[in-house]
């Protein structure tokens, strides 16, 4: 115990001696810490804010009554469904229990904006359905104007109005595909705010919506049920399940809100935290270096004391104990100031998002436990297992140290080492290459990592090479400087490798990300070459990605011009082959030219919305084929 109690003692004031030796220990750490607790601290915020507005808007919805059967491609969580009809309304009305029931209208409806741009569509889906007049069932709320009563009326989301300057009494057009001019006459929130997020919604009447979002009149994505006094939610399904005719099905109204949650929030908040985490692990790695480097120097720097240490009496465990405290104390500290910095960076993020014109939900910080404890945890820790070999090597000074000059470290660049390294790096290459040929995503981040690892092997081998051809010219350049730097980065090959490790990571990520880039980029490059075979491609700003995509009626008008010999439209659709789901190119066989013709894609046809109200609408990859009732 006494042992003990003097190594703290002696940690303590090697710590107060010595302050500037840690410093870029305690600044890796505190940034690593730091970009971790704003990734955890942001993610809790945003998932908490989404969850209240999401409560809010659907608190009056009970039971949706939807189609059962969902086509999903490649495992997406947002499928598309068969539409419900809307004499459904009416038989639901009269089942005891139901207190309301309106049909919820959804389609992809762009709105243009006061300076002839389209608003959204670089991501977030653009919205159109029908407004619903009852209060409770309508997850949108008048802000400002009245509801569409008329043809051509239409009620906005204010964020919307405001992206594209709008205000009530303007006309504008709403892209359905097809354009359709529209005048609005009210502003409308989506559970207290002005949208959900950048996402535009266009409310127009029932005959309107019917007319342009669906394949034909009487159908509808879904319909929203209100339960009366003293029924359930589950009551209120179970009440509904005899009366609704075969594929079709009932849920409740907090399972169908859940849903919508994860439809809008859970996709982008997995990309957003999967960013910022890889960001903060990149950061903690590159700690983890710099961190062993300094507790190295600092050892070496320290072996006579170390030595003396021993001579006096002190056992190796006191040493490593002495040496790990004082990591310890770093830690804490570093991680403690990380904590304060990791919450800074999550009320900056919070406030920028909306100053650069993306806004999230209204809501204050949310600082659960886990976001406080696991950054401290992994600051600790990886502060501590940085430090751990340089305390063992510490703890193993000989007392007789303390009356010899200390020896060149060589250790590092041992014939053991070079030829381990070897063959992890030829083998790591093998891995890359089988997993590009196969094609693997496994093997090949196996060869990745293994790449990764033989470079730390063989840092200190190719250190000493490296120093002595880049260090030679130094005695002639710089002098005794010049030889002093290159004696001194040779006497130890292993601390000079790990100084250049975290250097090394930084190039290696800028790399990856630049590579990758400049692939993918080349690839599509290629794809795009191969497929289209066109003179011409006429495409809508943003297709594919939130966008309305083109008329349906654009492709012939394009073929009737004297300079084209045949334009074809392409669009996107979701088919149910061999029990799943395929994403299919849909045309028109018949309008190709009875020679070889070149396909000039116009863009998707228009289609049905077939999600609730509050997911977004398929993007044109999950869109029905061309309705012959535009």
């Amino acid at each position: 115990m006494n042992g003990t109690r003097a190594s703290v003692r002696l940690s303590i004031s090697s710590l107060r001696a010595h302050k500037r030796r840690f410093a870029g220990t305690f600044v890796a750490v505190l940034l690593g810490v730091a970009f971790l607790t704003g990734t955890l601290v942001m993610g809790d915020t945003l998932r908490a804010s989404f969850d209240t507005m999401f409560a809010n808007a659907n608190a009056g919805t009970d039971a949706v009554v939807r189609g059962a059967d969902v086509i999903t491609v490649a495992g997406e969580t947002r499928g598309t469904r068969q539409p419900v009809s809307t004499a459904l309304v009416k038989r639901i009305e009269r089942t005891p229990g139901v207190a309301a029931a309106a049909p919820d209208i959804q389609g992809a409806g762009q709105l243009i904006g006061a300076d002839g741009k389209p608003i959204g569509g670089q991501g977030p889906p653009t919205l159109a359905g029908n407004w619903i007049d009852d209060p409770e069932l309508n997850p949108y709320r008048l802000a400002a104007g009245r509801a569409p009563a008329a043809p051509g009326e239409v009620v906005i989301n204010r964020g919307a109005a405001d992206r594209g300057g709008l205000r009530i009494g303007d006309t504008t057009v709403l892209r359905t595909p097809d354009p359709v001019h529209v005048r609005i006459v009210g502003l409308a929130t989506f559970g207290g705010q002005d949208g959900m997020g950048q996402v535009t919604y266009t409310a127009m009447t029932q005959a309107d919506a019917e007319k342009y979002l669906t394949p034909k009149p009487g159908e509808a994505s879904a319909i929203q049920v209100r339960a009366g006094p003293g029924t359930g939610q589950r009551e209120l399904v179970d009440a509904l399940r005899p009366v609704l005719p075969k594929g079709v099905e009932a849920v409740t109204g907090q399972a169908a809100a859940a849903e919508n949650r994860d439809m809008i929030s859970g996709a982008f908040l997995g990309v957003f935290t999967t960013l910022l985490l890889v960001f903060s692990g990149i950061v903690l790695l590159v700690a983890t270096f710099s961190i062993h480097n300094t507790f190295a120097i600092v050892v070496a720097q320290r072996t006579r004391e170390n030595a003396l240490l021993r001579a006096l009496g002190a056992a190796r465990r006191q040493v490593v104990v002495a040496t790990l405290v004082e990591a310890t104390a770093v830690a804490v500290i570093a991680s403690a100031a990380g904590l304060a910095g990791g919450i800074g960076i999550a009320a900056g993020l919070q406030a920028l998002f909306p100053a650069v014109g993306f806004p999230f939900p209204d809501g204050s910080l949310v600082i659960g436990a886990v976001s406080l404890l696991l950054p401290l945890a992994v600051g600790v820790l990886v502060c501590l297992g940085s430090a751990l070999l340089p305390a063992v090597r510490a703890g193993r000074t000989a007392p007789l140290a303390a009356l010899r000059e200390s020896a060149v470290d060589d250790s590092g660049a041992s014939r053991t080492r070079a030829v381990t390294g070897l063959v992890l790096l030829v083998a790591s290459v093998g891995a890359a290459l089988g997993g590009t040929l196969a094609p693997s995503v496994w093997l090949s981040a196996v060869g990745a990592v293994a790449a990764l690892a033989a470079f730390v092997i063989l840092g200190p081998v190719a250190a000493t090479y490296a120093v002595r051809t880049l260090g030679a010219p130094l005695g002639r350049l710089r002098g005794v400087t010049g030889g002093l730097a290159r004696r001194n980065a040779l006497r130890s090959p292993r601390r000079t490798a790990s100084t250049a490790t975290a250097l090394m990571i930084g190039v290696a990520v800028v790399s990856l990300f630049t590579v990758f880039g400049a692939s993918l980029k080349a690839t599509m490059n290629r794809t795009v070459d191969r497929s289209f075979a066109g003179d011409v491609a006429i495409s809508a700003p943003a297709f594919g990605a939130g966008g309305s995509g083109l008329s349906p009626r654009l492709a012939p008008a394009v073929g009737r011009l004297p300079q084209v010999a045949t334009a074809v439209g392409l669009g996107k659709g979701v088919a149910e082959v061999d029990g799943a789901g395929r994403a299919l190119t849909v045309t028109d066989p018949g309008a190709r030219a009875p020679r070889p013709a070149r396909l000039h894609p116009v863009g998707p046809p228009r289609g049905r919305g077939g999600v609730p109200r509050t997911a977004p609408p398929p993007p044109p990859s999950g869109w029905p084929p061309p309705r012959s009732n535009p």
